[in-house]
């Protein structure tokens, strides 16, 4: 389910004094421990300032867990963008190299291979645990602090069941259980058990909080072995309605919702996704696959309070739902077939992918996203360029994906001759390159195919004038550019197309440079 655009970044995690449970003793504490791994990650990200490079090298560590198969269940911040990993016992002493076979990043979970069998003496698997924790329950959860070799054990009373915002993603929202524990770095991914199963893994803390984490229940995790079985992780459905609540009486009035019923009604439905077409705009949305919704949006499901997505996202994509509604004052139903939403904007947080971009005569053009807004500080919502974040905030709401379904950016200007007095004009959102409606990054190549006359021109969305090249010179020194500040290629992009060097041999004669 997919919430509001909001940043976090994900730490954590969790841990606190070692202490056994009088519950785990003697055979099952050996069992527990010999199934509980330490996960060391060499991870490497891209630059989206500088897209065609990568960061530094960063060493971070977390916690798994062995489950049946010889699979070790992690999260998903902890093996992200891995260029090495290792994979150690307690008191082993010898890390052995592992691979990431699964990984989910809109969920944070994440399935690990040993490459050595060997590997697997001496150790056990934990089962899942079939139901997720009551409120007030007693869980232990395991793993390895920051810095720390043992493993360590601690308790926590549930003291929360409820929709959060996953920060790994920085845009999905899912169930998770809150624990009272202590918190700190390196117990990311280590196993929350009860009655000596899997219940949750340990996944991010609450800032401010102190001794409270999150925990991701068994419900996800299910729906992302379930999901992965196929061979392929298709992620989650998204209904795509946004709904308003009817807890105003005048307002369940207004719209017409019968006065036995209760409900909420859908204002919109976002292009995309599952329910576009289906449902419509001012339809009073009363039941989903039999749940009763309350005019809060809220449903039952085993006694327990969910939101009416809690349907959803117990179901993967392919399967379907139905919702009973209202329309034009007459009740029906309708089956909505799941999918999962297609949208042009990158609004998440994103992990093991190449940036996309296009250099053109010292141009830098690339797609706005929650990454590149991140280039400026982790707090972008303040201190990016607030035309930018209006685009990625209201993307929706001004509904700006109709004209410009992928906002495609002038970022960075590489002085040039070519160039000279242009290097301020960045940050601005492309609306035309030589006449032609630039809707996705994969658009410039055959636009800048086609000069007006002897001249290139780029025109922005806003009252800015336009931005103007020699077509010649632009030919002529564009491979220059790439050599000058080593820029190894002058595009990448998701959909293929010709290359700018192979347009320029093609408009001009002139040769492209030898990579």
């Amino acid at each position: 389910m997919k919430g509001p655009y909001l940043l976090a970044v994900v730490v954590l995690l969790f841990s606190g004094v070692s202490r056994l449970p009088a519950a785990e003793t003697g055979e099952d504490l050996d069992r527990i421990r010999s199934a509980i791994v330490r996960i060391r990650n060499i991870s490497q990200r891209p630059d989206y300032g500088s897209p065609w490079q990568r960061q530094d090298f960063s060493v971070g560590r977390g916690s798994g867990v062995i489950i049946p198969g010889n699979r070790i269940l992690t999260s998903a911040h902890v093996v992200s963008d891995s260029r090495y990993l290792e994979v150690e016992k307690e008191d082993s002493g010898t890390p052995y190299a592992a691979v990431v076979a699964e990984i989910a990043h809109d969920c944070d979970l994440a399935l690990v291979e040993v490459l050595d069998p060997g590997f697997f003496e001496d150790t056990s698997y934990l089962e899942l645990h079939r139901e997720t924790p009551r409120l007030g329950s007693v869980v232990e959860a395991y793993g390895f602090p920051a810095g720390g070799r043992r493993i360590t054990v601690t308790r926590g009373v549930v003291s929360r069941i409820d929709y959060a915002l996953y920060r790994h993603s920085g845009r999905d929202y899912h169930l998770i259980a809150q624990i009272d524990a202590a918190v700190n770095p390196g117990n990311s991914g280590g196993p929350v058990l009860q009655d000596g199963k899997i219940a949750g893994i340990v996944f991010q803390g609450v800032q401010p909080s102190e001794n409270v984490g999150h925990v991701i229940p068994i419900t996800v995790i299910d729906h992302f072995l379930e999901d992965i079985a196929t061979g392929n992780y298709d992620g989650y459905p998204d209904l795509g309605i946004v709904a308003h609540n009817l807890l105003n009486p005048a307002y369940r009035e207004y719209v017409g919702l019968p006065a036995d019923r209760t409900g909420v009604r859908a204002a919109a439905l976002i292009e995309g996704h599952s329910a576009r077409g289906l449902v419509r705009p001012g339809d009073l949305l009363l039941e989903i696959d039999g749940h009763p919704i309350r005019n809060d949006g809220t449903i039952s499901i085993g006694g327990e309070s969910y939101f009416l997505e809690e349907v959803v996202e117990r179901k993967q994509v392919g399967e379907e739902v139905i919702l009973g509604l209202v329309r034009d004052g007459e009740e029906l139903n309708v089956t909505v077939p799941l999918r999962r939403g297609r949208e042009r904007l990158n609004t998440a947080n994103e992990y093991e992918t190449l940036p996309e971009y296009l250099v053109f005569a010292g141009l830098l053009f690339q797609p706005l996203s929650r990454e590149y807004l991140k280039t400026w500080s982790d707090d972008w919502t303040t201190r990016s360029d607030p035309r930018l974040a209006y685009y990625f905030l209201h993307y929706h709401q001004d509904r700006i994906y109709r004209r410009q379904p992928e906002v495609v950016i002038l970022s960075r200007v590489l002085p040039a001759p070519v160039n000279q007095y242009y290097t301020d004009i960045t940050q601005r959102v492309v609306d035309r390159v030589n006449g032609r409606r630039i809707r996705a990054l994969s658009d410039l190549p055959e636009a800048f195919s086609r000069p007006l006359g002897d001249y290139h021109l780029v025109e922005f969305d806003g009252e800015y004038p336009p931005l103007v090249l020699d077509r010649a010179e632009a030919a002529e020194q564009h491979p220059e550019i790439l050599e000058r500040y080593r820029i190894p290629s002058d595009r990448h992009l998701s959909e293929p197309g010709i290359g700018l060097l192979d347009l320029f041999e093609r408009i001009t004669g002139l040769p492209g440079i030898t990579r």
